[in-house]
């Protein structure tokens, strides 16, 4: 018989402390529960969490529903710096009360619960409840009430200053589904009865989801859409809807998190029932740093992760990126008209592909594109530029009008190749890389041939210090770019 994708998940015990420690590293320090490895596959990450609270930090300021973009709270530089700062330098009061009506595991409650003074969170599992409420515990997170139960349009949920929900997106036989109306539970028909229990609404959506129809299902209450991207990869759609707000077209907001267990190790603890220094409870460890608790919880070398605990803050502006659909309707796009050796290559990040950005950064950053359906960009080589300009392979590189490479706005949503050399599409230009670069790794752009294919044709292996690039040009040519990173330089 054909397994169901919740028992090959169930199957996976080995990987289970591992991903733990990788995912969320406060929740393993802890020794926290982990009822199944589908709870934890499904879950927020900890950076993923710590973001949709600095966003509802901002929903709620001041009891008001300012979004990100609007929110001037507090000085002049802490508003520059696009939203809250540590809760525990006193600068932003824990907000009223938030209501989560897709508990799960509980990491995205316990993220809410270091900026509400109050969380009810719902739970129609109860082995998931009643785990969230042990994992609560250990996490000193005494704000936090579970409630068992499934939310539905007779639910009498309380006043709220914010509701969060996270649809399950598969069905009763574990199938995936696409339809807002077929998620559980079904946010379209809930929708209004939740904006009159609160006056701002967050919703997690599937990173596949199309923004367009997105703005169409949601109505003119949809305030903003983060695109959140984390360790290369969109992990999250965030739809945040406003239910007092004049009618206005919504804005994208891209978001870069950085390295989960690295961005941990620097929160300082921001709750009151955790002073700043808490360290997580000690548990007995194997020599690998893990060890399998009692109900399925996993013990973390405490050593490892002291001193974690939990303060919402967003990215540096440079990490993130606003805009509206109709401001890249209106981008008049540059096109480059060819490519040289020296030339700086722009590949964009996820995040910026899957919000439709492509003609913006052309009008923005000065760039040029190499083609209408070929979204990369090229920075023309500067004469006697020093190696500041060319930084392959990273987001640390100078645009047009920018004094230094961090003060660059965008640099973070593109890696930048430097161009070795440009080669026309064909057999002959096969052959060449082959001898060339024995190793490399592939991607095509806007050509009827995929990467996987194109590897085939050039007979390449993967690896290596060079990337090579198959793309169609503006004046319809294809080429290939060979490019390297700057460590190879």
């Amino acid at each position: 018989m054909k397994r169901s994708f919740a028992d090959i998940l169930a199957g996976l015990d080995d990987n289970r402390a591992r991903k733990l420690a990788r995912k969320l590293p406060e929740w393993a320090a802890a020794g926290a529960e982990i009822p199944s490895a589908l709870s934890l596959e499904q879950c927020s990450s900890s950076a993923t969490a710590r973001y949709k609270a600095s966003v509802t930090q901002a929903a709620t300021a001041s009891g008001n529903t300012a979004t990100l973009g609007t929110l001037r709270g507090g000085t002049a530089s802490e508003a520059q710096r696009w939203g809250p700062k540590d809760v525990s330098g006193g600068s932003w009061p824990l907000r009223g009360q938030f209501l989560d009506l897709t508990c799960g595991l509980g990491v995205d409650s316990w993220a809410f619960s270091q900026v509400a003074e109050r969380v009810v969170s719902y739970e129609r599992d109860a082995v998931l409840a009643e785990a969230a409420r042990r994992n609560f515990a250990r996490l000193g997170a005494d704000n936090i009430e579970v409630r068992c139960e499934t939310v539905n349009p007779e639910t009498e949920l309380p006043e709220a200053d914010l509701i969060y929900a996270d649809p399950a997106r598969r069905d009763a036989a574990g199938r995936k589904v696409f339809l807002l109306e077929d998620c559980t539970p079904d946010i379209l028909t809930l929708l209004p009865m939740l904006l009159r229990k609160a006056p701002a609404v967050l919703l997690k959506l599937s990173p596949m989801a199309d923004l367009a129809m997105l703005a169409g299902r949601l109505g003119p209450t949809l305030r903003e859409i983060h695109v959140v991207e984390s360790d290369g990869e969109v992990k999250e759609l965030l739809c945040l809807l406003a239910r007092d707000a004049e009618p206005a077209e919504p804005e994208i907001v891209l978001v870069r998190l950085s390295g989960q267990a690295a961005a941990a190790a620097n929160l300082r603890c921001a709750h009151p029932s955790q002073p700043c220094g808490w360290a997580p409870p000690v548990h007995e460890a194997s020599p690998e740093g893990n060890v399998p608790l009692e109900g399925g919880a996993v013990g973390w070398r405490t050593s490892q992760l002291a001193g974690y605990g939990f303060a919402a803050a967003l990215p540096d502006p440079e990490a993130c990126f606003r805009f509206k659909v109709t401001e890249e309707q209106a981008a008049e796009a540059r096109f480059a008209a060819g490519v040289q050796a020296d030339d700086m290559l722009l590949e964009p990040s996820p995040a910026l592909l899957k919000a439709g950005a492509f003609k913006l950064p052309c009008e923005r950053w000065g760039l040029e594109k190499l083609a209408p359906s070929t979204h990369l960009y090229r920075l023309a080589a500067a004469p006697g530029a020093n190696d500041a300009l060319f930084a392959p392979g990273d987001q640390n590189f100078v645009l047009p009008g920018a004094e230094t490479p961090s003060s660059a706005p965008g640099n973070r949503f593109f890696k930048a190749w430097r161009v070795l050399e440009v080669l026309p599409f064909g057999a002959a230009a096969f052959k060449q890389l082959k001898r060339s670069y024995p190793r490399a790794e592939i991607t095509a752009r806007n050509l009827p041939l995929g990467s996987d294919a194109l590897r085939k044709k050039l007979g390449i292996a993967p690896g290596g210090d060079a990337h090579i690039f198959a793309c169609r040009l503006a004046d319809g040519s294809a080429v290939l770019l060979a490019c390297t990173r700057r460590e190879a330089l």
